[in-house]
């Protein structure tokens, strides 16, 4: 059997904070097109909108997924501290179900009839900022920790 290695809560520290890092500019990039396809449904014009408007929002929905998914697999892959082990779980379960919670919002979005599953969409919508607010209580816990 495998020895398992410990990380120092520096290094851990350290490299959770290199993939939040990459989620947050996911989410500044992505923010903008969030912003347009809301103002284009709260104004009732998402059918109006260019095609190539729609087509380019669900792409960057899409890259933010990539994205999200990507970090949850390295936030499950990252070591934890013996003392954080606890909290390292809850905080892998979180932000896991926070990027199946991004993926929902993509798949809300249908590029061929330019239409939105608003049921979806607006689930997405409160799962991810509860999910959100829950990851950065326990990001904060962590790094107090740590520090």
């Amino acid at each position: 059997m495998a020895k398992t290695k410990f990380v120092s809560p520096q290094q851990y520290a350290a490299n959770l904070g290199a993939v939040i890092q990459a989620t947050e500019d996911a989410g500044n990039k992505v923010a903008p097109f969030f912003e347009k396809l809301d103002d284009a449904i709260k104004a009732d014009k998402v059918a109006e909108m260019p095609k190539a408007e729609f087509q380019e929002i669900t792409m960057e929905f899409d890259e933010s997924v990539a994205v999200y998914k990507d970090a949850s697999a390295k936030i499950n892959a990252i070591a934890a501290p013996v003392r954080l082990m606890g909290v390292h779980q809850s905080m892998k379960k979180t932000f896991g179900e926070y990027a199946d919670a991004t993926e929902m919002m993509a798949k809300s979005l249908d590029v061929e009839n330019q239409t939105i599953n608003m049921d979806d969409f607006k689930q997405s919508e409160t799962d991810q900022d509860t999910l959100m607010e829950k990851f950065l209580v326990q990001v904060r816990r962590i790094m107090n920790t740590v520090m």
